[in-house]
C-alpha cells in the first residue's frame, strides 16, 4: 500500500462561465475602476481566447501544486509542495524546467527536498541526477511514449480550455480592468469524464490500473479559477482546486490538491537547445 501511496502523492494533479450571451460584471472590489467596463460576452472571450491560443508558439509557466492525500484506514498523510518553472517552444516541442518537490509525513518524517532540472528537445530528454551530480538522457527506445506523456502533461494553457470548452455555460463571468474572471465549481457526475481524463494522463504514468483507479474515484469538488488577460485574450493565470475520494486496492483515501499556475512571456522563448556539457556529459539509462 505505501508504494502507491508514495507514487499518487509524489504525481501532480494538473488538469481552469453566467450564460454565454451576457457581459462580465465588474469582479468584487473592481467596481468603478477603468477598463473594467467591458461589453464582450462570455461567448465572445471563449472565442477570442481560442484563436489566440492557437497562435502560442512559446511561453513562460511557474506553477505550485499544493497536495494533501490521507489514508485513513492507515493512519497516513502525505503533504507534497512542488514548485515548478518551465520555459517551452511548441514547434518544435521543448522545454527547460527546473524545480523542487518537498514531501513530508508524520510516518516518515519530512523528506529532504528533491530538486529537478530537465530538458526536452528533439535530441532527447536530459535529467540532472543530483545525488550522482551528473546528466542522465532516456533511452531513444522510450522516446515515443515519453513524447506522448509530454504532449499530456506540458504546461500549456491552451489544452485546459479546449477540455473546459464543453461546460463554459457552467462557469461565472467577472472582469477587472486588466482581465476577464472565469470561475467554475465542476462538482458532480457530469463533470466525472474531464477529471478522469486528467486522472488518466497522471496515473498512465505510474503503472497502475487507470480504469479500476478512475471507477473507485468520487469528484467532491474541483474548483477552477481563470484569468484571461483582456489585451492579448491569453491565460494569465489558471487555478485549480480538487478534493476526490479514490479507493485503490481496497484502501480508501482523499486527496486535496491546489494548483497554481501563472503564465507570461509569450512568444518571447527562444529555440530550447541542450547545453553541449549536458550532451557530452549525460549517461543513457
Amino acid at each position: 500500500m505505501k508504494k502507491w501511496a508514495m507514487a499518487m502523492s509524489a504525481g501532480i494533479l494538473t488538469l481552469g462561465l453566467a450564460a454565454c450571451g451576457e457581459t462580465a460584471e465588474p469582479a468584487p472590489g473592481s467596481e468603478g475602476e477603468k477598463g473594467a467596463d467591458s461589453d464582450l460576452t462570455l461567448e465572445e472571450v471563449f472565442a477570442k481566447t481560442n484563436a489566440a491560443s492557437e497562435e502560442i508558439n512559446s511561453l513562460h509557466a511557474d506553477m505550485t501544486t499544493s497536495q494533501m492525500m490521507t489514508v485513513e484506514s492507515a493512519g497516513m498523510e502525505i503533504e507534497t509542495v512542488s514548485d515548478i518553472s518551465m520555459d517551452m517552444t511548441m514547434e518544435p516541442m521543448a522545454f527547460y524546467q527546473t524545480g523542487e518537490t518537498k514531501m513530508n509525513s508524520e510516518e516518515m518524517g519530512e523528506m529532504p527536498p528533491m530538486a529537478m532540472e530537465m530538458y526536452y528537445t528533439e535530441e532527447g530528454m536530459y535529467m540532472f541526477e543530483p545525488t550522482m551530480q551528473t546528466w542522465m538522457k532516456m533511452p531513444s527506445t522510450e522516446m515515443e511514449q515519453l513524447q506522448t506523456m509530454i504532449d499530456q502533461q506540458t504546461a500549456d494553457p491552451s489544452k485546459q480550455m479546449e477540455e473546459l470548452e464543453a461546460f463554459k455555460d457552467d462557469f461565472t463571468f467577472e472582469q477587472t480592468a486588466d482581465d476577464y474572471v472565469l470561475k467554475l465549481n465542476a462538482s458532480g457526475e457530469e463533470y466525472q469524464e474531464l477529471i478522469g481524463e486528467q486522472m488518466e494522463q497522471m496515473l498512465g504514468q505510474m503503472d497502475m490500473e487507470v480504469q479500476t483507479v478512475l471507477e473507485g474515484m468520487t469528484i467532491n469538488e474541483v474548483a477552477y479559477e481563470i484569468f484571461i488577460d483582456k489585451e492579448t485574450f491569453l491565460p494569465s493565470v489558471i487555478n485549480i482546486d480538487m478534493d476526490l475520494d479514490m479507493e485503490i486496492e481496497g484502501e480508501s483515501m482523499n486527496i486535496k490538491s491546489v494548483v497554481d499556475s501563472e503564465y507570461s512571456k509569450y512568444g518571447e522563448i527562444d529555440a530550447i537547445t541542450v547545453p553541449a556539457e549536458v550532451v557530452e556529459q549525460a549517461q543513457e539509462i
